[in-house]
């Protein structure tokens, strides 16, 4: 599961502004970067590439996504409940990153006369990054996503999505994450009568995710669908990534389990063809709307099928799949946590069918319940100072009192990760379910999964010599870096006509540094091939006596900032794949990496020796 985090400064994004600065995204990943816990191990274990791409120690992958939004990826997981360990993992090292980001954001406005001053929380007299785990902005243009991807055989699925897509939908009832989002810019339609949260145009929906959705199916993640269907398996070909790209992210632990293990369970009895029929939705993406903007579950959620007739969304769930799901229970071994999931949902189902959305057995396990409950019966000690209007305040688009200000922020500060986490101040008063201890909660933040794939990339990454390594979730790729070779011998005709074409000003500075690139291969007859980069000086040979390595090294740094060269820097460089997603155990964990690291002994030594006798040549022909 993937999640996309909000990060802003406290002084300038309140929970009110339009959408978070991305700038403190890079500080808090090099915070991350630089911090190391008590066993002295490395937060991240592998170097970050470009767009601060890499993997944490417990097999996480954190990286910065499109539009600048800082994103961690749980590792490869065996069932729910290992994902909900380590999505509450993503939570603590986004924790981490913060404090220690902050703690250097003191320390230099410190020496800068600035940081703490007069005033409350919300002023200028506390200035400090913070982290929302927040999907969705007031303004729906701006989104975050929550992906959850699931494997399953190629042949058993593909062709099927139809019969998961309904429940998709209705799982928003249970599932979302609520919050408030706009009807309309500066409007006050939309806050229909008995819609519980309307504020002058805006409105507290169930899934704030489900609003913004575009379309049902689709390739492409960026047009918002609630299912993607891009063929990106990360594994062998055999197997099929299922890519929900509408979850959403929720701090509630029980929400989290019954989301994941459910669809998880529909998806398994797609494939075992325990569902192979369903009643059409009609219009699943309005649908996704409606049934999330009906906050008071009026009608029990009824929904329009394609035959014309209207069915309760309770019932739907209960003919469709949670028969199946019984079925497939009764034909194969099950753990403590399936056994929980399924009563505790099927208890759910039968306190929303009876209206009673604010039961304490509600509230206390789903996201949006308990948020809503927490916005009206626990915000007397929510500290909210009104602040003057910013530049991309909602205030300026929105109208809304005083209180509905302040229940818009808590809604926000209820996902926020940092100092003025609301879900932590009211959790254990309001008697949140946790199902975590704290011995897994420490697990999953110090080690990968158990006999996992992740396990596997972080043993590589700790290899020595793999420290410049690129890791991905499949593979691992050995920076080979060519050799620079620095020629001072003249340029021939063609060179000089070619470099002074480009390049005019050479002709009032001949002595001018480098200006010519050209690539060339050797074959060593064995079938092997190498890259050495060959630059061109136009100087004298005694202007870099002793300053080769210098030289070198700034033309390699100069050649991996340039998108149209960097691939020289890359044409050596060895692949070494791991595509099978189980069979991970502590042998053949030993064995794929000394077989990857006897691989690239012996291409090194390959190349030092090609190297060698390329060295070799060169000195005979200077000799004749």
């Amino acid at each position: 599961m993937e999640h996309e985090f909000r990060v802003g400064i406290s002084s300038e994004s309140p929970g009110l502004y339009r959408y978070a600065r991305f700038y403190h995204v890079d500080e808090v990943i090099r915070a991350l970067e630089n911090y190391s816990f008590f066993d002295g191990t490395a937060a991240v274990c592998s170097k970050l590439r470009r767009r601060n791409d890499g993997f944490l120690r417990n097999g996480s992958r954190i990286y910065i996504c499109t539009g600048g939004h800082l994103e961690i990826a749980t590792p490869e997981c065996r069932d729910a409940f290992e994902v909900l360990k380590y999505d509450k993992a993503a939570e603590l090292f986004m924790q981490i990153g913060v404090e220690e980001a902050n703690e250097r954001l003191r320390k230099r406005l410190g020496k800068q006369g600035q940081g703490r001053g007069r005033g409350g929380r919300g002023g200028s007299a506390h200035v400090s990054i913070q982290c929302w785990k927040a999907n969705v902005e007031i303004d729906k243009r701006y989104s975050r996503g929550t992906h959850e991807s699931y494997i399953v055989k190629r042949k058993k699925f593909v062709g099927k999505e139809g019969l998961l897509v309904p429940f998709l939908v209705l799982r928003k009832i249970f599932f979302g994450a609520g919050g408030f989002v706009a009807e309309k810019a500066g409007g006050e339609r939309g806050a229909g009568r008995g819609e519980r949260g309307a504020r002058g145009g805006l409105k507290y929906v169930i899934s704030p995710k489900a609003m913004v959705s575009k379309r049902v199916l689709t390739e492409s993640p960026s047009q918002w669908p609630i299912l993607s269907t891009r063929d990106e398996p990360l594994s062998a070909k055999d197997f099929y990534r299922v890519h929900v790209t509408s979850g959403e992210g929720v701090r509630s632990e029980v929400t989290r389990l019954l989301n994941n293990a459910l669809t998880s369970y529909v998806i398994d009895a797609i494939e075992c063809g325990k569902i192979t029929h369903i009643e059409e939705i009609w219009n699943p993406l309005q649908t996704f709307k409606e049934i999330s903007a009906n906050t008071n579950g009026e009608g029990g959620w009824r929904i329009k099928l394609m035959n014309r007739r209207t069915e309760s969304a309770i019932d739907y769930l209960n003919s469709h799949y949670l028969a199946a799901i019984e079925e497939l229970f009764a034909e194969r071994e099950t753990s403590y946590w399936d056994k929980y999931v399924l009563d505790t949902f099927k208890r759910l189902c039968d306190k929303f069918g009876q209206g009673l959305l604010e039961d304490p057995f509600v509230v206390r396990r789903l996201e949006w319940v308990l948020k809503w409950w927490v916005l009206k019966n626990e915000l007397a000690d929510f500290e909210y100072e009104e602040r003057p209007k910013g530049r991309f305040d909602y205030r300026s688009l929105y109208k809304m009192d005083e209180q509905a200000e302040k229940e818009i922020a808590a809604s926000f500060e209820f996902t926020n990760l940092g100092e003025h986490d609301l879900y932590e101040q009211v959790a254990d008063r309001v008697g949140v379910v946790r199902l975590l201890t704290e011995e897994e909660l420490g697990e999953a933040l110090l080690s990968p999964p158990k006999g996992s794939r992740a396990e596997l990339r972080v043993r590589l990454a700790a290899v020595p010599g793999f420290e410049d390594a690129a890791l991905s979730w499949n593979k691992i790729t050995i920076n080979r870096a060519p050799k620079i070779k620095i020629d001072m011998g003249p340029p021939s005709a063609e060179e000089y006509m070619r470099l002074f074409e480009q390049y005019p000003e050479l002709g009032r500075r001949p002595s001018a540094v480098v200006v010519f690139l050209h690539e060339s291969r050797s074959g060593d007859g064995r079938g092997g091939r190498r890259r050495q980069v060959l630059v061109r000086l136009l100087g004298e040979e005694e202007d870099i006596r002793g300053w080769e390595e210098e030289i070198s090294q700034e033309i390699r740094s100069r050649i991996a900032r340039n998108p149209y060269l960097e691939y020289l820097m890359c044409s050596n460089n060895k692949t070494y794949k791991f595509d099978e997603l189980d069979g991970w155990d502590e042998e053949v964990i030993k064995r794929k990496v000394e077989e990857i690291k006897k691989a690239e002994k012996k291409g090194r030594e390959e190349g030092e020796e090609r190297e060698g006798e390329e060295r070799e040549e060169g000195e005979g022909e200077e000799g004749e």
